[in-house]
């Protein structure tokens, strides 16, 4: 019957297994926390102090804030072109990225003199040392050392030359000028300078912006000293809000600067336009050209009738006093003239004159014409007569007069008519532009309203929360934290690297091990512990190859035959290990015959036959090998080489030869275990 080993290899790894391995790599777990403690003493005590600074912004973005304003005046996009239609908006994630963008941290380092790194005195901010420095273009990093002189300037070498830095007043080295702070005692000055691009390139590393939460930005910067840790900090809000004041405004921020505007430009045109509709008609004397019309109209046919009658009179009164002129009629028949007769001064001349007629013709009756009272009489006759004539010609000279100024007046009423389509369209066009621009005027005055009620509303604005302040501890290294770490990182590395190097380094130290690599049996065997072999009962022989020369397979092969005898099975041991041929290799003799024929007599004569072959690729073993005789292998003292055992039992399954196990010997007594 052919034999085979039973052993079975779990698919998992037990927790017991992974304890076994660690504790046969404490070394490396002890050396590992070593290093850890040492690497983390050594960060602690020599390792470049970090400062850190902590701010944080209110990074509201601006919305479009309530929706178009524009679109809620009737008429007013078409006014002012679809101002309705300005929109914005944005998110976080955006002003994060505004505030990682290397215009920003470019600004600050030019601020902050961050081109320049102070090593000594250590812990000094650069635009603490310098007031100004300008080093454009690309150059590669190099450092500058300068002693103070006893007249308080600080001499070096730059570029080769040396130079002199006077505080306060600017030197020249070699990559830019710089310029040291007035009143500078240092007495050592240890600078590294950088170009522009690797100076925002490393400042944008130092700088770590998040997200606090909801619309809080948090913005971290860790610098070389706690003055420039603080001051970057706040200098990278302090230039994200004058940006945002500038060009990243909400749109209704930017829709009250846009009405804001126009309101002013329409104020403006409208108190032009009402200027010139005053001056317009001061100087036309039209203040509403329709009513200015129609009162015109009225007025022209009122003075016309007026002109008519007055022209009518001036005629009568002038033909009247052309017949007095020539005598066909009296004065007494002037006199009767309607304009006489309604209350005028001629009435009592006339009554006058009635009374004299009548006392003359009284005096005719008694005394002649030439009677002195009836001389005077007709003399006080004559001289009414002569007094109601100069009224007629008074009155007709006044209606004259009347109808001149009359017609002047009528023609000026009609020369106003003439003129009044002229004034009617120039006036109709200022009043129309004087009413269009107040609708304009009024209806922005609303959206202006609007607009900064949504801009209030929107939060386009934003604000820092939290200011950086300089920190007397630095964020790196601390002491008790790192020494955690470096303990805590040496621990889990020597863990793992136990781990690795029990499980796939070169030396086998478990028998456990073995059984999990190569799936055979294992057993660690010392003393007089004795060595089971559990297999078929029709096993007779069992061969016990040693893996090298240092291995003690003849213990084995005593213990085995012993172990079998103490069972009541008879047992041999056959030595094959000490007969040596010409070229080193263990044999009994050139062809191996005689090995096949002394194994099948030692088997007829016992029942378990114990073969102890010099090595696995001597003549004899091979001549020894059968599918029905299991070989067993003899590890050496110590570690087992996994490269050795694994190649020595795969060329057992090559060979189609069954492994009962492997036996390791290194000193420690164990309980007896079967090997299969």
């Amino acid at each position: 019957m052919r034999y085979e080993n039973t052993l079975t290899v779990p698919d998992t790894v037990e927790v017991s297994e992974i304890m076994r391995t660690l504790r046969g790599q404490w070394r490396t777990v002890i050396a590992f926390v070593v290093v850890g403690v040492l690497g983390a003493a050594a960060v602690v005590l020599f390792a470049p102090r970090k400062f850190e600074g902590q701010a944080s912004v209110l990074a509201r973005t601006a919305g479009v804030g309530g929706g178009s304003v524009g679109g809620r005046i009737s008429g007013l996009g078409e006014l002012l072109g679809g101002i309705g239609a300005l929109g914005g908006g944005g998110s976080i994630e955006t002003e994060l990225q505004v505030l990682r963008s290397r215009a920003i941290a470019g600004t600050v380092v030019d601020s902050l003199q961050l081109q320049v790194r102070v090593r000594e005195p250590e812990g000094t901010a650069p635009y603490s040392v310098f007031a100004s420095s300008a080093l454009p273009g690309a150059f590669k990093r190099r450092t500058y050392t300068f002693e103070r002189t006893p007249s308080g300037s600080y001499a070096g070498n730059s570029g080769g030359g040396q130079v002199e830095l006077t505080p306060g007043q600017p030197a020249r080295l070699d990559v830019g000028t710089v310029t040291l702070h007035p009143g500078l005692t240092a007495p050592r000055l240890v600078i590294a300078v950088m170009d522009r691009e690797d100076a925002i390139t490393r400042f944008t590393g130092k700088a770590q912006i998040t997200k606090a939460g909801g619309e809080i930005a948090r913005v971290v910067y860790r610098g070389d000293d706690s003055l420039s840790a603080a001051a970057a900090a706040n200098a990278i809000i302090g230039v994200y809000l004058e940006r945002r004041r500038t060009t990243d405004r909400g749109a209704n921020a930017r829709r009250v600067e846009y009405v804001s505007a126009q309101l002013d430009s329409t104020a403006a045109t409208l108190s032009r336009r009402e200027r010139e509709l005053r001056q317009y008609q001061e100087e036309s004397g039209v203040l509403d050209a329709k009513v200015q019309g129609e009162i015109d109209l009225e007025s022209a046919a009122m003075l016309r009738r007026t002109l008519t009658d007055i022209q009518v009179d001036e005629g009568a009164i002038k033909q009247l006093l052309a017949q007095a002129d020539d005598g066909r009629i009296t004065s007494r028949d002037l006199a009767a003239y309607p304009a006489f007769l309604r209350g005028s001064s001629v009435s009592p001349l006339v009554g006058q004159l009635s009374g004299m007629e009548t006392q003359r013709l009284a005096l005719l009756e008694r005394r002649t014409e030439r009677d002195p009272e009836v001389l005077a009489l007709d003399a006080g006759m004559r001289a009414v007569e002569a007094n109601i004539i100069g009224i007629a010609r008074s009155y007709a000279s006044a209606v004259t007069r009347q109808r001149v100024e009359m017609q002047a007046r009528y023609d000026s009423i009609q020369q106003a008519l003439l003129a009044l389509p002229a004034a009617a369209e120039r006036g109709g066009r200022l009043q129309r532009d004087v009413m269009r621009l107040s609708q304009i005027f009024t209806a922005l005055e609303a959206q202006l309203v609007e607009a900064r009620l949504g801009e209030i509303g929107e939060g386009g604005e934003v604000r820092p929360v939290d200011l950086a302040t300089p920190q007397r501890d630095p964020a790196f290294p601390k002491p008790f934290l790192t020494m955690g770490i470096g303990t805590v990182g040496g621990l889990v590395a020597g863990l793992v690297a136990a781990l690795i190097l029990g499980w796939f380094g070169r030396w086998l130290r478990d028998p456990r091990e073995i059984e999990r690599v190569l799936g055979v049996t294992a057993q660690r065997v010392d003393g007089d512990a004795p060595l089971l072999m559990a297999g078929s009962p029709s096993v007779r022989t069992v061969l016990v190859v040693p893996l090298d020369s240092r291995a003690r397979s003849s213990d084995v092969a005593q213990r085995l035959a012993r172990t079998a005898r103490q069972r009541a099975l008879p047992a041999t041991v056959l030595d094959l290990s000490g007969r040596v041929n010409g070229n080193g290799q263990h044999s009994v003799a050139s062809d191996g015959a005689d090995v096949g024929a002394m194994i099948e007599r030692l088997e007829s004569e016992n029942g378990l036959v114990v073969v102890q072959l010099p090595g696995l690729v001597a003549d004899a073993t091979l001549a020894a090998m059968r599918e029905t005789r299991p070989v067993l292998l003899v590890a050496p003292p110590g570690p087992v080489d996994r490269v050795q055992l694994s190649g020595a039992v795969e060329t057992l399954r090559r060979l189609q030869v069954p492994c009962a196990g492997v036996v390791m010997s290194d000193g420690t007594t164990t309980a007896p275990r079967a090997l299969t």
